[in-house]
């Protein structure tokens, strides 16, 4: 199947990657990315971007937020954007969480929330009965990152969850093994009972030698009401997205890290820490 790599226009030497699908504000089409300096992630925002003709342009408009990796969603009508703040500590040494902004659409967010200190990849969903939660735990005996689930009532709830609250989210077991690592980047609701889930699922090569991150965009199915999740598959790799330079090579040469799939059928990606890339696939979530 064809795949492309996005153009940005008015990104003021900036990379672009990292995004989300794209979608409506104002009757324009949209997409969120992620923008930095090549050499730095301490400068990192998320930006809106809208399409023109062939390319995308940063609407310099729209506010931009010091965060990596945006989410957004639909709860109560309302938008819900999420991305990533990293701090640099006095010792030089990163730390991150989740931070979460609310409002009636992208131009009128305000921040309403933030996940624990060490935790990304989190992502919510709205539905009948409550708002679903994917949590991304990692060290201790969650090793490098697996993907955890609990539900809440409100988005009000978020503000006063402590730590404990969020590692008391159930595991998924076995979508890694002890080398891997993954997280949740879109939740598709698909009935009642069931969401189509996309993600990622990376390792890593040469620890002892030159560090190689290898990551890839996964779907399994994930069961409301037991908990339990199916269909588990890899569904696209780097190579099959034309090539590009890297941020860091050859470390970051193999990253692949999916926003979603679109109703098209398009997946949207963030190419080797980079740009963006986007490919038409098979619906993930057939039954195999």
């Amino acid at each position: 199947m064809s795949s492309e790599i996005l153009s940005f226009r008015n990104i003021e030497n900036k990379i672009v990657y990292n995004p989300t699908i794209p979608f409506k504000h104002n009757g324009k089409e949209y997409i969120s990315v992620r923008t930095e300096s090549f050499d730095s992630e301490l400068d990192s925002e998320i930006c809106f971007a809208y399409r023109h003709s062939n390319h995308w342009m940063i609407d310099n408009s729209l506010p931009t937020f010091q965060l990596q990796d945006p989410a957004l969603t639909t709860v109560k009508d309302n938008t819900l954007l999420s991305g990533v703040y990293v701090k640099k500590t006095r010792d030089g040494s990163l730390k991150l969480k989740t931070d979460f902004y609310l409002g009636p659409d992208i131009s009128r967010l305000k921040k309403i929330a933030s996940g624990p200190w060490g935790m990304k990849d989190i992502r919510i969903v709205e539905m009948d009965e409550c708002i679903g939660v994917f949590t991304r735990p990692q060290k201790r005996e969650y090793g490098k990152g697996k993907i955890g689930y609990l539900e809440i009532c409100s988005l009000d709830e978020l503000k006063g969850m402590s730590e404990t609250d969020w590692y008391s989210a159930k595991i998924l077991e076995g979508l890694f093994n002890k080398d891997e690592w993954g997280g949740v980047n879109q939740v598709v609701k698909l009935s009642e009972d069931k969401l189509g889930i996309i993600g990622h699922t990376a390792h890593q090569t040469g620890d002892d030698g030159e560090l190689r991150k290898h990551y890839y965009a996964m779907s399994f199915v994930f069961n409301i009401s037991t908990k339990t999740y199916s269909d588990y598959r890899i569904i696209a790799q780097r190579s099959d997205f034309p090539p590009s330079p890297s941020k860091r090579s050859p470390e970051l040469d193999d990253i692949l890290f999916p926003g979603g799939i679109d109703t098209s059928g398009y997946l949207y990606c963030g190419l080797s820490d980079y740009c963006v890339g986007r490919r038409k696939i098979k619906n993930p979530f057939e039954i195999l």
